[in-house]
């Protein structure tokens, strides 16, 4: 059995609301069913905590079927990560994601996160000059950003978003002002999950003396060693 990171999990990142949420994101099982019971055992103690954990249980046949059916679980795993367990069998599904859904289908991929994007700007708003922007989905927020490190990723067979300065994808100073730009989007997300006390995703002007303005906000980002973009 091996218990790997998918997601947000699985890239390392999280909104401050919601770093508690996801434990077990993903189980990946050899064929026993003794897996599953040692899963729901590990869930059974996270629930009693009183944690929110997103998880799955699958064989590494399972994960690959579900891959090649389905977008979402597809892009999950794109950024799976090992946590625990057996590794040889990460590196199976890590193989065969790769040769089995990956190989031959970038356009694919491409297309159908492109309408995604589209959809949610659409949901939220097209304009990057709202008044109160959705930091996390809106247009220029943060899940576009993600959007194109996926299909970076996707294509070029990356793990890790500094390979995309080897393929010619950014070059260093690209790659710099793309990642402090990112740290900006991240910082007032997490400021404002921090100043109000849920996973807030827009500044919202009717909280005034909670943000006191971007002067404030401004201060935390900078407190959290990151500086806006100029």
């Amino acid at each position: 059995m091996t218990v790997i990171a998918t997601g947000g999990y699985g890239r390392g990142t999280a909104g401050a609301r919601l770093r508690h949420r996801s434990a077990l994101p993903a189980a990946i099982q050899a064929g026993p069913p003794g897996a599953s019971r040692v899963a729901e055992t590990i869930l059974y103690c996270l629930w009693d905590m009183g944690l929110k954990v997103g998880h799955a249980t699958r064989s590494v046949d399972e994960c690959i079927r579900q891959a090649k059916a389905d977008m979402t679980i597809r892009t999950a795993l794109l950024e799976a990560r090992y946590l625990l367990g057996n590794r040889k069998l990460f590196d199976e599904m890590v193989g065969r994601f790769d040769k089995e859904v990956v190989r031959g289908t970038a356009s694919e991929f491409v297309a159908a996160k492109l309408a995604e994007r589209e959809e949610r700007h659409r949901r939220v708003g097209q304009s990057r000059y709202l008044v109160e922007p959705n930091v996390k989905d809106g247009k220029g927020g943060l899940r576009d950003l993600h959007t194109l490190f996926w299909i970076a990723r996707y294509v070029y067979r990356v793990r890790e978003p500094e390979e995309l300065i080897e393929r010619g994808v950014f070059d260093r100073d690209e790659y710099r002002l793309f990642m402090r730009c990112e740290d900006f989007l991240w910082s007032v997300r997490c400021n404002m999950h921090f100043v109000t006390g849920r996973a807030e995703e827009r500044p919202r002007l009717r909280h005034p003396a909670r943000y006191r303005g971007p002067a404030r906000l401004h201060r935390a980002i900078r407190s959290e060693g990151c500086r806006a973009p100029s």
